[in-house]
């Protein structure tokens, strides 16, 4: 498959879908941007706000301020509902399991447990000092009443590029760090989206999903024998999606699966 026809495949996938689509897939071996749309717009973050939460913790480990097996209290009234980990009773978790929980199935009590222990300020600083314009935390997770009060949590597919560059790259961590940070991300065990047609073993991904009624996001690093590259793919307003037909989430997997066959049989 030749470089046009992927745009011109991609292209085409963006224009049918009745949504707000930005992507952008970045070439490691070639340190050049392979498809781009949109991709410094601004879009409500849903899970994928994460990877940011998850760096923060780790930058504070790097200076002495927090260790991996430091035990954190999860109160019984932080206790979401959604959540599928923390209904066994126990009351504290080491601060690195809180972490992969958070990333690896998106759990939300542990991540509004850490947003409360790390605060919302060295977050967001965290997202300057990695030079993120469109990234910003504004409220917990599943926090409804911050929404209506008009706070958010956003980011967009070049900034997300920068996160996943500075963990390939260690330029943000140590190198010890930053494979401990990929190595949560690629444990995370949403495959509805980016991978959802991919089933060859010898494809990975460091990657982080998001979803919200009307957006799906799938960001991180994807690699193959002989190839790596960022891809991000966030799609918001699709409101025709449903249960039963996740429109967004199907249209995520067809694009990456096209960048995989390209990259597959180059």
């Amino acid at each position: 498959m030749k470089r046009d026809e992927l745009r011109d495949y991609a292209e085409n996938e963006i224009q049918d879908i009745n949504a707000k689509v930005s992507l952008l897939v970045y070439d490691f071996d070639q340190d050049e941007t392979l498809l781009s749309f949109y991709e410094k717009d601004r879009v409500v973050s849903a899970s994928t706000i994460k990877t940011p939460i998850l760096l923060t913790a780790l930058d504070m480990v790097q200076s002495g301020k927090l260790s991996v097996g430091q035990m954190l209290r999860l109160p019984g009234e932080e206790i979401l509902d959604d959540t599928e980990v923390f209904d066994r009773g126990v009351r504290e978790y080491p601060l690195e399991e809180l972490l992969t929980w958070m990333i690896i199935n998106s759990d939300n009590t542990a991540t509004n447990v850490l947003i409360e222990f790390l605060g919302m300020d060295a977050v967001n600083a965290c997202c300057r000092k990695l030079g993120l314009k469109a990234t910003a935390l504004e409220r917990k997770m599943l926090d409804w009443e911050a929404v209506r009060q008009g706070r958010n949590n956003y980011t967009s597919a070049q900034d997300q590029l920068t996160v996943f560059q500075s963990l390939r790259r260690a330029s943000i961590l140590t190198p010890e760090l930053c494979r401990c940070a990929l190595g949560i991300l690629e444990r995370q065990r949403d495959f509805s989206m980016a991978l959802r047609y991919i089933a060859d073993r010898d494809f990975s991904a460091a990657h982080k999903t998001g979803g919200l009624d009307y957006l799906n996001h799938d960001t991180g690093i994807f690699s193959l024998p002989g190839h790596e590259y960022y891809f991000g793919c966030f799609v918001t307003d699709s409101t025709d999606d449903t249960d039963e037909n996740p429109l967004s989430k199907k249209l995520i997997g067809r694009l990456s699966r096209k960048v995989y066959d390209y990259y597959k049989e180059g």
